[in-house]
This record gives C-alpha cells, structure tokens and sequence, in this order.
C-alpha cells in the first residue's frame, strides 16, 4: 500500500508562514517520502515506527515549550499536522498497543492487523482521557489489512486555547474557561465527520467543582478555527469528570462555564450568582 504523502506536502506553504511547524511538517513529509522509496512499507518495523513516534513527540515538545502561541489558522494547521503524523506513524506499528509519554504529551496507539476487518469495541486510556469506540468506525469502508486509532492529550495546551469562543452561544454575563485536557484523536477511517456511530470521550477535569461544564470541537472552518458544540453532546457531568459524545474525529475539551460575577450551576440554563454571606 503506498502512502499518499500529497496532504503531508502542502502542509509547507504552512509552515512557511508559521516557523514553530517547520520541525513538525519536515519530519511529516521526510518520513513518508522515504517510506514510500522503500521496497514496501510493510517491511519497516516497530522500531521504525517508535523511532518516529519519539521524533514526533520530541518535536511537539519543543514547540509547546514555554506554551504554544499562534493564530487560529496556526493551531488548525498543528491540529491537521498532528493528526497526519499519528496516521502515518500507526502505519508502522506493529505491536497491538503502543503508549508514550514526553514532557508536553501523552500518546495511545492501537493496531489491529489481519485477513479480515476487526470487530468489536476498544478503549483507549490516557492521562486526563478516555476513548471508547469501534472497530468497525475506526475501519471505514476500506480495509487495507490493518486499523489504526490513536488519543493524543496535550500538557499546558488547554492554558493557551482559553480563546475561541466566539460560536459558542453565550447568553449575557456567561464566559467559559477549558477544563480539561485538550486531546486529538484520529482512525485510519478517512470519514472524520457524521461517523456512523460515536465516540464516547471521557475527560476528568483539571479542577473539581460542581459547575456546569459542555464539550466541543476544534472547528477549523470557523474563521480559521474556533470552538464549536457541532457534533458533540455533554452526555453526563459531575465534579470530576464529564462524557461526551462526538460523531467526529479531532480534536476535543471540556468548559467550565463560568459567569462575571458568579458560578453557572449545572441545573440551570443561565448564570446563578452566588451570594456572600
């Protein structure tokens, strides 16, 4: 099977523009370039692709060090470059499983590989995350001998993504602030949105308390990129942890959504101010 490294390719014109991508966008396109030179991709090995995921992540480190700055049409393209990147390297593995943590990430890979398509349920578990899918929605409707799926949380990412929130219905005196994780995840499936089942995502909260919270979506076709409720529903909260359901692929946070003055309490639909004693 050979790699279409195109959509790896227009990703410079990018990283031209925005120079914290170059490092991420040369290891992309490189690495698929000389897959493609090979005999057959199938003959490189899980160290191959170890050795590309340490690459990767040791790249992503270094351009969250000091948190990540960059406009709406630069955190799309990190999301896209990302998402690329976790494909291209699942193509490698070869172990069922594959975990790894660095400084600014935390990273779940599974493969599945064999004659006929894989069944059933799977779960994927990270720091601060979980996601629980299918195998038949991680397929698609090609199967090429293997399924791969991958959940990405970002360390300190949520800090410099406090911003976006301007399609998010937001009555009077209501702002919103991340509470949890941000997170990518992405299948082999090429179909990344109206996926014929969802995905069920469950974040645990940076900070515990008993406030109203809601699930989105990084839209990169909103102004360049913005948070969106298009296609995820808060399925359950409590003080520690919220669920969601998406029918989409990548990347995702929970809110906690705050007033000016007060707290919005999770049992109402507008700002509840607490009163001092």
């Amino acid at each position: 099977m050979e790699l279409k490294c195109d959509r790896f390719l227009s990703e410079k014109d990018t990283s031209q523009t925005s120079p914290e991508l170059t490092k991420l966008v040369s290891l992309m396109t490189d690495s698929c370039l000389i897959m493609n030179q090979s005999e057959s991709v199938n003959n490189n090995t899980q160290a191959h692709g170890e050795k590309l995921l340490k690459g990767f992540l040791s790249d992503l480190d270094d351009l969250n060090h000091g948190g990540f700055s960059g406009d709406n049409d630069m955190i799309s393209a990190l999301f896209r470059i990302v998402v690329n990147l976790l494909k291209l390297i699942g193509h490698l593995l070869s172990a069922s499983r594959t975990r790894k943590i660095s400084a600014k990430a935390e990273v779940e890979l599974l493969v599945k590989r064999g004659n006929s398509p894989p069944e059933g349920d799977f779960r994927m578990n990270i720091s601060g995350a979980q996601l629980t899918s299918h195998w038949d929605i991680a397929t698609g409707n090609t199967f090429h001998g293997f399924t791969t799926a991958a959940l990405l949380s970002y360390k300190g990412l949520d800090e410099s993504l406090n911003c976006c929130f301007d399609h998010l219905e937001t009555p009077q005196k209501q702002t919103y602030k991340i509470n949890s994780k941000v997170v990518t995840a992405t299948f082999i499936n090429a179909e990344t949105t109206n996926l014929k089942k969802p995905i069920k995502l469950t974040f645990s909260h940076l900070k515990k308390k008993n406030e109203k919270h809601m699930c989105v979506f990084w839209d990169p076709e909103l102004d360049g990129g913005a948070w969106s409720t298009l296609g995820c529903s808060t399925v359950s909260s409590r003080a520690d942890q919220t669920v969601c359901s998406c029918n989409k692929l990548g990347s995702f946070a929970v809110l906690t959504v705050l007033c000016d003055t007060g707290v919005c309490r999770p049992t109402l639909n507008f700002c509840t101010l607490d009163s001092k004693p």
